[in-house]
């Protein structure tokens, strides 16, 4: 149970910006209606405020029960989040969302931010409507890596830790804003992941966690190739092995091979060196050996090589060379995954991590 007279809301938690109470939030939102309803986030749910255009509000209204559970955690992940959008670090970037207000009541469990941004919608609801061309994916893909590497720039950098087109709006003139910064780990303020040893013993906490779902992103078949899961609980990186091991085995070869849907194959800007060569970065950011992934400056320079941007396919098999194959380690023969890097450690469970050989368990803890 969280001791309320150490709220950091009541103490501590003063920015210059507006604090909001509970019932305001409710006259702003309608009472959090259906109709403003925009989505859930990591830090809770998404509403339009309908009186005062062009914000919106993300708020958390947990049970008695849950509350007390998790109060210390959320509470200091929003006292993180306000501290960090006003700051210069995240009020200097035009795609970094900008903060107008936040609400927090301890004793009834309230906790809330209100975001300045004119939205059309986010990035995941304008995927399921299918209404991006493949150029608008590719110029969203750049802008968002251009945020990750100006976050990631900094010393100590900052990490998202979850990059997901839930957490991005579009606003009307259709450039990404990132916003939810609820996992926001790093910069000025500090080391925030909350989680044990053992936990950071998994893949999801290894180092480079932004560069890993950065790729995620990109080559889900919700963002990357336009279908649905029809298995909501398969990981993108295992679908697309799978996938790639069955082209290769077709006949194609590495420099040939790709994952991008027919239906974006057909679209003006589109090219299968394009292709090819996002299939294979992508493959890259989402390596185990997190030391493996190229930084976030690499990948923008490689997207900004695309021959849909530059016109110069020179630039594309320029950085094509050297990613057709990869030796994984921890094998006791040399073995080569061509352009794929099959993950067999990806979905390996905590009983298996404590019954492995020290030497290994090594190697997924670093």
């Amino acid at each position: 149970f969280w001791n309320k007279r150490e709220c950091p809301c009541q103490n501590e938690m003063e920015f210059s910006v507006k604090k909001y109470s509970w019932r305001e939030l409710e006259l702003l939102t309608d009472s959090f209606s259906e109709e403003n309803f925009i989505g859930n986030s990591i830090g809770g749910k998404l509403s339009k405020v309908k009186r005062l255009l062009p914000k919106f509000v993300r708020f958390e209204s947990q049970n008695r029960d849950i509350a007390n559970r998790h109060a210390n955690y959320s509470l200091t992940r929003l006292e993180s989040e306000c501290t960090f959008l006003t700051h210069p670090d995240g009020m200097n970037h035009p795609n970094l969302v900008k903060l107008i207000g936040y609400c927090c009541e301890v004793e009834d469990h309230h906790l809330g931010v209100v975001y300045d941004l004119r939205s059309k919608d986010t990035l995941l609801n304008l995927i399921d409507k299918d209404d991006l061309n493949w150029n608008q994916r590719m110029q969203l893909a750049l802008a968002i890596a251009r945020v990750l590497e100006y976050l990631h720039c900094h010393n100590p950098l900052y990490q998202l830790c979850f990059v997901h087109p839930a957490l991005i709006m579009l606003d009307q003139d259709s450039n990404p804003v990132l916003f939810d910064f609820f996992m926001l780990s790093g910069g000025i303020i500090g080391d925030k992941q909350f989680v044990s040893s053992r936990d950071k013993s998994h893949f999801w906490y290894l180092p480079y966690l932004d560069i890993y779902f950065n790729g995620s992103g990109l080559i889900s078949k919700r963002a990357f190739s336009g279908e649905n899961w029809k298995d909501e609980t398969e990981q993108p990186l295992i679908w697309a092995s799978d996938q790639y091991d069955m082209k290769l085995k077709s006949g194609f070869q590495p420099n040939d091979c790709h994952l991008v849907h027919e239906s974006l194959k057909a679209e003006p800007g589109f090219h299968d060196l394009d292709g090819v060569a996002l299939t294979k970065m992508i493959f890259h950011c989402m390596n185990f050996y997190s030391v493996k992934r190229p930084t976030m400056s690499q990948i923008v320079q490689c997207l900004q090589g695309l021959h849909v941007f530059n016109g110069d396919f020179g630039v594309v098999e320029g950085l094509l060379q050297g990613w057709d194959s990869y030796t994984f380690p921890g094998k006791k023969k040399s073995s080569k995954w061509k352009g794929c890097l099959k993950i067999a450690c990806l979905c390996m469970k905590d009983d298996e991590i404590d019954q492995g050989n020290k030497k290994d368990a090594q190697q997924i803890k670093h």
